[in-house]
């Protein structure tokens, strides 16, 4: 089956993944329920895996056998990863979020901000189904796609820096439909402009670190995964006031813009 390849060109990878997404997404929508509906459960759980679903089957039709094994050997292999690169994964998201409570003391806000929101500190006994849900409901079928893929073959037509900014520029573009999904938590912060244009401004310096960790790390897609996860898991923690939320957008600039000039050869 499949056994004459096509090509196919990465950016065709942007209909197909946005129009396949926002479908199930904007169905949920329209039934004007809430998340905790298992129709729109259901909806949003295809939308998520769509990124995935999509870059299997473009290698599928246009990559030999080989292409396919070491896909997934970045998937799974964690002998890619150097050890200071497993600290920037697992250590940065939560050290910018400190960092960030902390300036805003400094200009008003409060140190509640360090304290675990409320749902986090009833049920620590279910921290592992937390942790479950959080890896494998976003980052691991996201990032199969976004960097697994995607940003393996945009790396081969443009430089490093403009797969990241496309790749964000996307990436934002496909978050639109859950700001109007009822219950979700992104859409509270469509309510507060600035939270708004923080999420989004945040994922452009996050692409760029994200582009560092996969290419440092011989094209391996479990340190994308990973830093993925440390992403999410670490937003869910904390409960930040606007001006935190920007000085962590501010901190992943910085980090970014180091990273870039620090190590040109992989943005370029």
């Amino acid at each position: 089956m499949f056994s004459k390849k096509i090509h196919l060109n990465p950016i065709l990878y942007i209909p197909f993944v946005l129009v396949l997404t926002w479908t199930p997404w904007l169905l949920a929508v329209s039934t004007g329920r809430g998340i905790e509906n298992f129709a729109v459960k259901v909806l949003l759980l295809g939308g998520l895996l769509v990124p995935a679903l999509v870059a299997l089957v473009f290698i599928l039709l246009s990559e030999e056998a080989e292409y396919h094994w070491d896909y997934w050997r970045r998937v799974f292999d964690p002998t890619l990863i150097s050890r200071s690169s497993f600290r920037v994964m697992l250590l940065l998201p939560p050290a910018v979020t400190v960092a960030a409570i902390l300036l805003s003391f400094l200009l008003g806000e409060s140190m509640t901000q360090l304290r675990l929101v409320p749902q986090i500190r009833a049920h620590i006994p279910s921290i592992l189904i937390f942790i479950f849900y959080t890896f494998f409901i976003g980052p691991f079928p996201e990032e199969l796609g976004w960097r697994g893929y995607w940003l393996d073959k945009l790396k081969l037509r443009m430089s490093g820096l403009q797969a990241s900014l496309l790749i964000a520029a996307v990436w934002a573009l496909w978050h639109v439909p859950l700001f109007m999904v009822k219950g979700y938590p992104l859409q509270a912060r469509a309510e507060n402009p600035l939270l708004l244009a923080f999420y989004f401004l945040d994922l452009f310096p996050k692409s760029v670190i994200f582009t560092y960790l996969f290419f440092k790390n011989q094209r391996s897609t479990l340190a994308a995964i990973l830093f993925h996860f440390m992403i999410n898991f670490t937003g869910q923690l904390f409960e930040l006031a606007p001006l935190t939320e920007g000085l962590v957008t501010a901190l992943y600039l910085l980090a970014a813009i180091f990273l870039a000039v620090r190590h040109k050869e992989i943005y370029k």
